[in-house]
C-alpha cells in the first residue's frame, strides 16, 4: 500500500459515449471534450507478416543522444493517435488526458503499437472496455519487433522504454507472461503485472536489463511479447511506443523514491530486503526498514520488495521529474503449507522456493530442505491431476555450462525426492534453467541470494507466442 494516494477519474460520461459499444470499463476515465471518439468498429484481421516485413527497421535512431549511446525506437510518439498536449513532454512522468476508445492503428505504425490487444487466454469473461468494443482475431496480441545495426557498439548496458495503455492485471487477475527473444525476463513481467491504470491514460515505464540478459540483443534484433495465454480474462491493453537504450546515459527526467519495508502480519520493519524500480536502481532496507532510491527515471515506477523468507510486494506510482515520492511495502512470509503453496500457485502461476538447500555446488540436498519439500508433496497429494515443472536457478558465480548443468541435477534431485516419496513420475518435469532467468541483480548478495531458487510452475498452462 503507498502512503500516497491517488485520486481515481469518474466514468459517468464515458460510459453515456461508449454506451452504444459496450459497457464501460469500471473507473474508466473519462475521455477529454476536445478528443473525437474512435470509429467503433473492429480492429483489422491481424496477419502474418511477410518474410521481408518480419523484422523492421526502426521507426528512430540515435547514436550518441542525450539518453544512450544507441537508442531504437518502435513506433511514433503520438499518445495512440490522440496527439500530445502542446509542450507535452511523455518522459517526465507527467500524466496525459485521457483519451477515447477504441482505436485502431494507422497504416504506418509499427506492428503492436496504437492497436487494442487482448491477452490469447480471452474466451468469454467479460467486464473490460477494451475487451468489449474489440473482435477477434484483430485484438490477437502482436510482439513489437525491430531490427537495428550495433556497429562498434559494445553493449555494456541497456534499458526498455514502454509507453503503455490500461494495463490491469491487479483488477482481473490477468498474469502476463513477458519475454525478449523468446526468453523469458520475470522483471518486465513483475513490472506489468503491477500495473493498475485506472483509465485510458498512457504512461511511461522502464525496464533495465539484467546482466545476463544483454546477450539477447547482440546480433541486433529485439522482440518485445507480452501475453497471457492461460486465463480467460478480459484485459486489453495497448503501447504507443518502444525504445530500446543500448549503454544508457543517466537518466535526464529522474526522481526519488523514499520507503519502508515491513512484515505485513506484524508491521515490524524488515532489514535485507532487496528493493528496486525495474533493475534501473535498488538498495537494501536498513535495520528501520528504511530505503532511498535516487535518480529513478520518471514515469509509472515500479517498485518491488523482495526477500528469500517473504513473498515479493510490488506498488506502482506515479513519479514526475524533479519529485519525490513515499512508497511502503507490505511483505507476506513465504507459504507455510501445502495450502498455502497452491493458492500461490493460482494466483501468480508459480512458485519460488528458497528453502531448499544444496551441498556446495553439488546436488545433493541438506536436510534442511525437507519441510519446504514436504510442502510440496503435500500440494501435489491434495492436487491428484496437478503437474508441474521444477526448475533449478542459479546465481552467476560459476560458468553459464557449469551452472545450467548444475541447476538441471538439482531440479532432478527435486523431483528424485517427490517420486521416492510416492509421486507419479509422469507429473513432474524437471528443467535446469542456470543464471538465464534472474529474478534479481547478481552485483549484491541480496540479489544472488533471490537467484539461487527451485521454481515450481503448473506444466498445464499454455507458454505465451510470438505473433
Amino acid at each position: 500500500m503507498l502512503i500516497v494516494s491517488f485520486p481515481r477519474r469518474m466514468h459517468a460520461l464515458a460510459c453515456c459515449l461508449l454506451l452504444a459499444l459496450a459497457a464501460c470499463k469500471p473507473q474508466q476515465s473519462t475521455p477529454v471534450a476536445d478528443v473525437a471518439a474512435a470509429t467503433p468498429a473492429a480492429l483489422p484481421v491481424a496477419t502474418q507478416p511477410a518474410e521481408d516485413q518480419a523484422w523492421p527497421a526502426p521507426d528512430k535512431v540515435e547514436r550518441d543522444g542525450p539518453d544512450a549511446e544507441l537508442m531504437v525506437q518502435i513506433g511514433d510518439l503520438d499518445n495512440f493517435g490522440f496527439g500530445f498536449p502542446k509542450d507535452f513532454d511523455p518522459f517526465t512522468g507527467k500524466s496525459t488526458p485521457p483519451h477515447a476508445f477504441p482505436f485502431q492503428p494507422g497504416d504506418k505504425d509499427a506492428r503492436g503499437t496504437d492497436r487494442i490487444m487482448v491477452v490469447s487466454g480471452h474466451k468469454a469473461a467479460g467486464g473490460d472496455g477494451y475487451t468489449g468494443t474489440t473482435e477477434r482475431p484483430g485484438n490477437l496480441p502482436q510482439s513489437l519487433r525491430v531490427v537495428f545495426e550495433l556497429g562498434d557498439i559494445k553493449v555494456a548496458g541497456a534499458a526498455l522504454q514502454l509507453f503503455v495503455d490500461d494495463f490491469q492485471a491487479p483488477v482481473w487477475g490477468t498474469r502476463y507472461q513477458a519475454r525478449i527473444n523468446g526468453v523469458e525476463v520475470p522483471l518486465l513481467a513483475t513490472t506489468l503485472n503491477a500495473l493498475d491504470q485506472t483509465g485510458p491514460i498512457g504512461k511511461l515505464i522502464t525496464v533495465q536489463l539484467l546482466p545476463e540478459q544483454l546477450a539477447l540483443l547482440r546480433d541486433g534484433k529485439l522482440e518485445v511479447a507480452i501475453d497471457d495465454p492461460a486465463n480467460d480474462v478480459a484485459d486489453g491493453f495497448a503501447f504507443d511506443f518502444a525504445r530500446l537504450l543500448i549503454n544508457p546515459k543517466p537518466w535526464r527526467h529522474a526522481g526519488t523514491i523514499h520507503g519502508i519495508a515491513v512484515d505485513k502480519a506484524s508491521g515490524e520493519p524488515l532489514a535485507g530486503v532487496l528493493v528496486s524500480t525495474g533493475n534501473t536502481r535498488q538498495a537494501t532496507t536498513s535495520a528501520d526498514g528504511g530505503f532511498l532510491l535516487e535518480g529513478v527515471p520518471a514515469g509509472l515506477a515500479v517498485v518491488s520488495g523482495s526477500h528469500p523468507d517473504y513473498q515479493a510486494d510490488t506498488e506502482a506510482a506515479d513519479l514526475v521529474s524533479g519529485e519525490r515520492i513515499d512508497v511502503r511495502l507490505e511483505l507476506e512470509p513465504s507459504a507455510k503449507t501445502g495450502e498455502s503453496l497452491g493458492e500461490q500457485l493460482d494466483k501468480q502461476g508459480k512458485v519460488d522456493l528458497y528453502g531448499i538447500y544444496f551441498d556446495t555446488d553439488k546436488a545433493v540436498l541438506k536436510d534442511e530442505s525437507t519441510a519446504v519439500l514436504e510442502q510440496v508433496l503435500a500440494l501435489l497429494e491434495a492436487r491428484s491431476h496437478l503437474q508441474l515443472i521444477v526448475g533449478g536457478h542459479t546465481d552467476a558465480e560459476g560458468g553459464d555450462t557449469h551452472n545450467q548443468a548444475l541447476s538441471a541435477r538439482r531440479a532432478e534431485a527435486v523431483v528424485a525426492w517427490l517420486v521416492e516419496r510416492g509421486v507419479d513420475t509422469a507429473r513432474l518435469r524437471a528443467e535446469g534453467h542456470g543464471e538465464a532467468r534472474p529474478v534479481a541483480n547478481n552485483d549484491s548478495g541480496e540479489g544472488r541470494a533471490l537467484n539461487r531458487r527451485v521454481e515450481l510452475r503448473d506444466a498445464s498452462e499454455p507458454v505465451a507466442a510470438s505473433r
